[in-house]
């Protein structure tokens, strides 16, 4: 069966044109006008995005699947507009051998509704593993977080980044969690200093997760082979509303002051994606001091208002959040409108208006740190290999 999505503003080559897309046999066969299908979905005042692509999720299967699995998380992911989505490996059964990939991405196939890839974790002995699994990214700890991932000796950083192929992506965890901002930032500072120094020495290409300030991606732009993500949270909270949030307030890194947050605003323009760094909780354990907020139903929406304040535009946003993650982790066929590509789309409202309700979020913690906060622009429908599975802002 073939599917032909009319009507719709699409994002083609980096801008916003009126065309049809046709999807045959879960691949985008042609782009123009007038396009006919077996099916059609009218994509009239809408716009056509590529199914979105988030690097940095934390979907907790294997290990803590009460507070979400592969089912409820990629369920999330749809209705954020996500179609493909790459999992972090600090779960609390890790992933750090070859087997332990190969069970979560047979998991993941069993269960999810989109895409799953999976970051492997390096530690400071599992160089064997590392070839063994073969994968096609790598997350490294430089500092603590949830997990025991942190690499400990100072020499294993260089060691993966000499022995793991230079093609491909390894991400960084590079802050610091002191309670004090000034201490946390210089030690996160000179932690990417330090990364940016060895990948520089030896041509490989790095990627700095969940930058919370300007100068670190100032830090991470000093090196031309570095790319650099931001997360929604620190662009729209600051240690004013982790202190009305309490205990829901706490996330690593931790939420700057205001004056930071503005700092993060005035350099996204050279961050080169945007990851929601989602890592659900429940409200249990978030009472008992764990860290992070979920955030792939959110993240679309809140970008959104920078759009709406003039802030950014729309181009800069959905390119931030499909076709640059692709480039930036080799995701050939993903994150474009192209004859040829996978068939996942994504189609937004841009005028819904709503409001966030954590009850009634797909994700299995069911709370939100912007609880309450209305939102403009919602995820109207979404194709995922030529199928619709999610319309009229729900799963069918």
């Amino acid at each position: 069966m073939s599917l032909v999505i009319r009507n719709g503003t699409a994002f083609i080559g980096a801008k916003f044109v009126r065309k049809d897309i046709l999807i045959d046999d879960g691949k985008i066969s042609s782009i123009g006008v007038n396009l006919k299908g077996d099916e059609a979905i009218d994509a009239t005042d809408y716009l056509v995005l590529p199914g979105l692509i988030d690097p940095h999720v934390h979907l907790r299967e294997p290990g803590d699947v009460y507070k979400e699995d592969f089912a409820t998380g990629s369920r999330a992911a749809i209705a954020g507009g996500f179609t493909t989505v790459m999992d972090m490996p600090n779960n609390a059964i890790p992933t750090i051998t070859k087997a332990r990939l190969e069970e979560k991405t047979r998991l993941a196939k069993e269960k999810a509704v989109c895409d799953v890839l999976f970051h492997f974790g390096g530690t400071d002995d599992n160089f064997e593993e590392v070839k063994k699994a073969d994968p096609q990214s790598m997350k490294l700890y430089l500092g603590h977080t949830t997990g025991n991932l942190v690499l400990k000796d100072p020499a294993s950083m260089e060691k993966h980044f000499r022995g793991f192929p230079k093609e491909r992506q390894i991400v960084l965890h590079a802050c610091d969690h002191s309670d004090v901002e000034e201490v946390n930032l210089e030690k996160t500072y000179a932690t990417i200093e330090g990364a940016v120094a060895s990948a520089k020495k030896i041509n490989r290409r790095i990627h700095l997760a969940h930058a919370s300030t300007g100068h670190e991606i100032a830090l991470a732009k000093t090196y031309g082979r570095c790319t650099v993500e931001v997360a929604p949270h620190y662009l729209f909270l600051s240690t004013k509303d982790a202190e009305r949030l309490g205990r829901l307030g706490k996330v690593y890194p931790p939420l700057k002051s205001e004056q930071k947050k503005l700092s993060l605003w005035k350099a996204l323009p050279q961050a080169d994606c945007i990851a929601t760094d989602h890592a659900p909780h429940t409200i249990e354990d978030k009472e008992k001091g764990a860290a992070g907020f979920p955030g792939l139903e959110t993240s679309l929406a809140l970008m959104l208002q920078g759009y709406e304040r003039g802030l950014l535009d729309m181009e800069w946003i959905i390119g931030r959040m499909s076709s640059n993650v692709a480039d930036i982790f080799g995701l050939k066929g993903r994150g474009r409108l192209e004859k040829g590509g996978v068939g996942d789309i994504t189609v937004l409202d841009p005028k819904e208006e709503w409001k966030v309700d954590g009850t009634e979020l797909q994700t299995k913690c069911r709370w939100s740190p912007f609880e309450g906060m209305e939102l403009k622009g919602k995820v109207h429908t979404v194709v995922k290999d030529g199928e619709p599975i999610y319309q009229e802002y729900e799963f069918k």
